[in-house]
């Protein structure tokens, strides 16, 4: 068995007893490991200590559970092992900054950094872009053309082919854009939590505005400091980056979310939404 074998069946192991008491040994035991080696082995694989990456997949549960059921907050604190729901709504508020009863009473999920259950493709992701260390930059201002829409399906903001078709086929018709042509992709999102589901934008950089096709919208890029992630491979994988970067980077740093969107960069290393070599660019703004 290898060694990411070993951590999916941990994985497993815990996603079946997310409800029962278990600890780093129960866990360690059930992996044929010593507890040393086995903390070792699946922070370095996963990103998480054991122990971190159980509370976080126990809160994330409880959200959907207080998202679409009427279990009393009690209930669910004691549920998922918390020993009170004061220690449960401790918890909850230092992860995601507001109350369970906030979830509850429709906030909304889009913008909380929950954890799904570790896969072999979000070991493979994660794993490449720890290897390569985030930019700090600062970027000019940019301005880019292109066609905006909202997606509240989780599954359907996997495959976004259709829209970025709906741009190349018409782009032709658009004015002085940079040479070489840049391609940019923005998510951003909404102050009103129950719209839910994310908006976003596929569009070129341009150096100035004229004559545009009624399909077309603008946006500015603002002027500011950037942290810049390179994410490798399928282009459908893309959220396994993003998992990485808003679960796992940034909540160990001092760095602070400025503004309500990040977008992704598509430049010379881009070789295409199948290729395993393919590069894009992932701009995250802080200060």
């Amino acid at each position: 068995m290898t060694n990411k074998e070993i951590i999916i069946k941990a994985t497993t192991f815990i996603e079946a007893n997310l409800k029962n008491e278990i600890d780093n040994f129960k866990v360690a035991q059930e992996s044929c490991y010593s507890l040393y080696h086995f903390i070792r082995l699946f922070q370095s694989i996963t990103g998480f200590s054991p122990k971190n990456y159980i509370q976080q997949r126990r809160l994330t549960e409880a959200v959907y559970e207080l998202q679409n059921t009427d279990k009393k907050i009690a209930d669910i604190a004691y549920d998922y092992q918390f020993g009170s729901p004061e220690s449960f709504s401790r918890a909850f508020r230092k992860q995601y900054n507001v109350n369970p009863s906030d979830i509850r009473n429709g906030f909304a999920l889009t913008s909380l950094p929950l954890v799904s259950p570790v896969t072999s493709d979000f070991i493979f992701q994660s794993g490449k872009i720890r290897n390569i260390p985030p930019e700090l930059i600062t970027l000019s201002e940019k301005i880019l053309v292109g066609i905006s829409f909202f997606m509240q399906d989780e599954f359907e903001i996997n495959d976004l082919s259709k829209e970025w078709s709906r741009l190349i086929n018409e782009v032709h018709t658009i004015k002085h854009k940079t040479i070489p042509e840049r391609y940019y992709q923005v998510q951003y999102w909404s102050e009103k939590q129950e719209l839910g589901g994310l908006y976003f934008f596929t569009g070129t950089e341009v150096q100035k505005i004229e004559e545009l096709n009624p399909l077309f919208v603008v946006k500015t890029i603002p002027e500011g400091k950037y942290l810049k992630f390179v994410h490798q491979g399928f282009s459908n994988n893309v959220g396994h980056t993003y998992k990485y970067i808003y679960t796992q980077f940034l909540p160990d740093t001092a760095y602070k979310l400025t503004k309500p969107f990040n977008f992704e960069y598509y430049g010379e290393k881009y070789k295409g939404p199948f290729n395993e070599q393919s590069e894009s660019e992932i701009y995250i703004p802080i200060e």
